[in-house]
């Protein structure tokens, strides 16, 4: 027997869980199906992100931690910067995704937890739904005009519907969850360089209470390290040993990131991608929830109004992908870009990285990080930077100019 739905929702992460209230807020049945055993957990990312989105999301202040201080460290260069107020903010992870559930929920969605996707049902090309083995062991049907795969990196519907292969080029995180006593919370630290993490980053970020997230990033296949290894080392780094002291693991995370740039196609026939599925989180720092609230909001609104319309064609459903390119897309193919041009730096590359950064403001630092890349941006970094002119760093940012001066395709369409 089969339970129909309006909307069906595969994973219970950020972007499946803002599609549900979008759906459900428009009056449509929804359902989430999770395959863990609750929301937000395990918990795989380190949950960075900024005040103004948070903000602008509807996220409680309790559940992120606002940080002031920045230091940027590479083999040979520090670079402290401070903000006042916080910019950059560390986010209470699973807190913050029961809340999207709450959200959710209170809007008329439902949620299934520990329910796994086994195949997708397909009719004359188009995807109408799923079955599932639900938390007892039980196989069940699920139909729905539109299915929308919010199921992260694995990006399950997404493969198994010729929608793109799996992910290739990803960033593999490690991650330590301490108690440290002693560890200034308004300060975070950004640190490069093949001692703590090749071909990738390591970050302190504390996030209130005594708590702080210590972890490490290696692009595969740029490298084959695991970052697993480091955990320990940058623990051990002179700059950290005494704000460190005492400090001890509660909780201990991995995760793996998309890190080739969004897919080619976000819909088809009954199917939205969104979030991770898409490969719509920024590429430059590995930075995902934000973008997949965002995008989970776009794709439930238009999953929502293929439902009302009675249009689940691919013609209907693709205007998410024009909303989010004309949104998104600019500052995401120049945060690749960029991630393509640093990501086989060598120390020496990374010193000079920080001396560029000593002569920008904070505010353009931040810009940059936040990737909101603009004309104005760039022309500001080459004036406080004119030895980029001879250099490779100016052909980057002679690219970034050419794609921020490149219209949007729904600014050409439209």
């Amino acid at each position: 027997m089969a339970d129909d739905y309006d909307v069906l929702i595969v994973g219970g992460g950020p972007a499946g869980l803002a599609a549900a209230e979008a759906v459900a807020r428009q009056g449509r049945s929804v359902v989430v199906l999770e395959r863990q055993n609750e929301i937000g957990y395990p918990v795989h990312t380190s949950g960075g992100s900024w005040v103004s989105d948070m903000q602008a999301l509807g996220i409680p202040e309790h559940l992120y931690h606002p940080v002031k201080n920045v230091v940027f460290v590479s083999p040979r260069r520090e670079v402290p910067l401070t903000y006042q107020p916080a910019v950059a903010c560390v986010l209470d992870v699973r807190g913050v995704y029961q809340h999207l559930a709450g959200r959710a929920i209170m809007a008329g969605a439902i949620v299934r937890m520990r329910h796994t996707v086994e195949q997708t049902l397909l009719e004359d090309g188009r995807v109408v739904g799923v079955t599932v083995k639900n938390h007892v062991g039980e196989r069940l049907t699920l139909r729905a005009p539109v299915t929308i795969d919010a199921s992260g990196f694995a990006r399950h519907i997404g493969v198994r519907t010729e929608m793109g292969p799996a992910f290739h080029r990803y960033g593999y995180g490690a991650e330590y969850d301490l108690y440290a006593p002693n560890y200034p919370q308004d300060e975070l630290f950004l640190i490069m360089g093949s001692a703590f993490a090749p071909r990738g980053y390591a970050w302190v970020f504390p996030r209130g209470n005594g708590r702080v997230r210590l972890g490490v990033g290696v692009l595969h296949p740029d490298c084959d390290d695991d970052a697993r290894t480091y955990l320990d080392s940058v623990m051990n780094m002179p700059q950290l040993r005494e704000k460190l002291r005492a400090a001890s693991p509660v909780e201990y995370h991995t995760g793996l990131f998309p890190s080739e740039g969004p897919v080619e196609r976000f819909s088809r026939d009954g199917l939205l991608l969104a979030g991770d599925s898409g490969g719509h989180g920024s590429t430059l720092v590995g930075e995902g929830i934000r973008f997949a609230i965002y995008s989970g909001q776009m794709a439930g609104t238009v999953a929502a109004a293929a439902v009302k319309a009675g249009d689940s064609s691919v013609a209907f459903l693709a205007r998410f992908d024009k909303q989010w390119r004309a949104r998104f897309g600019r500052d995401m193919d120049i945060s690749y870009m960029i991630n393509k041009h640093i990501a086989n730096y060598s120390d020496e590359q990374w010193d000079n990285a920080l001396d560029l950064m000593k002569r920008m403001t904070p505010a353009q630092m931040a810009q940059a990080l936040r990737g909101d890349f603009t004309a104005g941006l760039v022309m500001g970094v080459l004036a406080r930077n004119p030895g980029l002119i001879a250099t490779g760093g100016k052909r980057l940012l002679d690219g970034m100019l050419e794609r921020i001066n490149k219209p949007t395709l729904a600014a050409a369409e439209g």
